[in-house]
């Protein structure tokens, strides 16, 4: 059966005049194109690669699930934490260097420092080259040369794996800053789940690069500790779980097909990057130099091998967006205990009908197979005074009587305000963007239905033997913006 499927798709790939290959590009026709989603580049290695053997030069590494690994491989990863640990903070090769690289309250400035990329373009390739020279200089510490970095997949089992909350001194798994409900065995909010999933949704890269960054800053939050700090992040071993994790949900974004496509030009594909290696040697990385984890980095995670997908008929028109931002909410927000509630019809209504009027913005545009309209909640000058322990939920229009849950038609996702906090810090006012397209679609709001939308803004606390806690977060809003980006041929 295997190898007839794959004789009888090679005929038609040479029918078509196609390959796997094929670009996810706009093309300037109008004509429909058949587009072929290309998983990852495993097909082209033999079957004797697929192990954890790093003296094979073609061996392909497999990143684990953290759950189901050894203690023998757990035991590994902590001697290898011990061994850079040690070191001087000058040595590149050390555990607070490394830390370092991501964000650090150091006054010195060694070379790649606070070089982290949040709210950019690179958030998903910089983290995933990052992951790769921490973890090729964390297997040579260990001196197991089949290392690698496990993951933590919190949308199977959202409690923290208790090697990282043994607190007996020996672990150098465990880390005293974090929240105390995650330490004692508590779970994160069931919403970052239902924002990762929402994320995955997407179908352009740089729209699934954006919206994964606010249920990933959700769970630094919801950690805590160092964890919750731009600039502190990177010193609790749970931070290489969590990117893992991040990691594999771009590969996994890739494996729902549909149109789905790394870039493969302009600065995304071209900027350089320095990191380095495990003898401390600086080396330069691009995003060209990351998109096949198994051909050009040497690993793979372990999801089940599978075939190439099926074919996906897409309308490939040059498509442009043109933002619109016809409401805006001035003066100070406030949430102080654990909600809050926000009203559009507070704003420019009159200016907000007339720019529906000259635009001809009857209708939003919402697809998942082909190119769509895309809405946000855009807010700007937040301050925090005091991280919740958990995460921030908002809720379009949300109805009174309805206990606000991530299930809701009117969830429309988590508030990142881990990249929030780093952005005050650094005297900085990137604004934080939500992509509310989902609940908008959900609730089938018209364009005129925008002006009188009214937010929720909800703080959830993580779970401890299945209740939630009670925490409060202290958080400021300057000014909140709805967004609309209207796709145009």
């Amino acid at each position: 059966m295997f190898n007839s499927f794959y004789f009888s798709t090679g005929i038609i790939l040479l029918i078509l005049g196609v390959s796997n290959n094929v670009d996810f590009k706009p093309k300037s026709s109008a004509s429909s194109e058949i587009v072929i989603c290309k998983t990852d580049d495993l097909e082209s290695l033999p079957a004797t690669s697929f192990t954890n053997n790093a003296t094979n030069p073609m061996a392909v590494m497999v990143r684990k699930n953290v759950y189901s690994l050894t203690a023998a491989e757990i035991a590994s990863i902590k001697t290898g934490i011990a061994a850079m640990k040690a070191l001087p903070t000058t040595n590149k090769t050390s555990w607070a260097y490394q830390a370092a690289i991501h964000g650090t309250t150091l006054t010195n400035n060694l070379p790649s420092w606070n070089s982290c990329q949040h709210r950019t373009q690179f958030f998903l390739s910089w983290h995933r080259m990052y992951l790769y020279f921490f973890e090729r200089i964390l297997r040579a510490k260990s001196g197991n040369p089949n290392l690698t970095l496990p993951y933590w997949n919190y949308q199977t089992n959202a409690v923290l794996h208790p090697a990282y909350r043994n607190s007996a001194a020996s672990n150098t798994l465990y880390n005293s800053t974090r929240n105390a409900s995650i330490n004692s065995g508590g779970a994160l909010p069931a919403s970052i789940s239902t924002s990762i999933n929402n994320a995955l949704n997407n179908i352009p890269f740089f729209d699934f690069n954006s919206d994964l960054e606010g249920p990933h800053g959700s769970v630094h939050v919801a950690i805590g500790g160092n964890m919750g700090s731009v600039n502190r992040a990177a010193l609790d071993p749970v931070f290489w779980l969590h990117h893992t994790n991040i990691d594999r949900l771009w590969e996994a974004w890739l494996r729902k097909c549909g149109g789905r496509q790394n870039p493969t030009s302009g600065a995304w594909a071209t900027q350089n990057f320095t990191f380095f290696d495990e003898n401390g040697t600086a080396v330069t990385m691009s995003g060209s130099q990351i998109v096949k984890t198994a051909t050009q980095l040497n690993y793979r995670y372990d999801f089940p091998f599978m075939l190439p997908c099926n074919f996906v008929i897409a309308n490939l028109e040059r498509w442009r967006w043109i933002t619109f931002r016809p409401l805006r909410i001035e003066g100070i927000t406030k949430i102080e205990n654990n909600r809050a509630k926000i009203s559009f019809a507070r704003s420019n209504a009159a200016t907000f009908d007339k720019m529906i009027r000259d635009n001809k913005m009857d209708k939003i545009l919402v697809s998942t197979t082909d190119i769509s309209d895309k809405l946000f909640v855009e807010l700007e000058d937040i301050k925090v005074d005091k991280l919740p322990e958990g995460t921030v939920e908002i809720y379009l229009n949300l109805p009174a009587n309805e206990v606000p849950t991530s299930k809701s038609k009117s969830f429309a996702g988590t508030l990142d305000l881990f990249t929030a906090t780093a952005h005050e810090g650094h005297g900085e006012k990137h604004p934080i963007m939500i992509n509310v397209t989902t609940a908008v679609n959900a609730l089938k709001l018209k364009p005129s239905d925008l002006k009188k939308a009214e937010l929720t803004v909800v703080v959830r606390g993580n779970s401890v033997k299945g209740s939630e806690i009670k925490t409060n977060g202290n958080v400021q809003i300057g000014a909140i913006n709805f967004v609309i980006q209207k796709a145009q041929k």
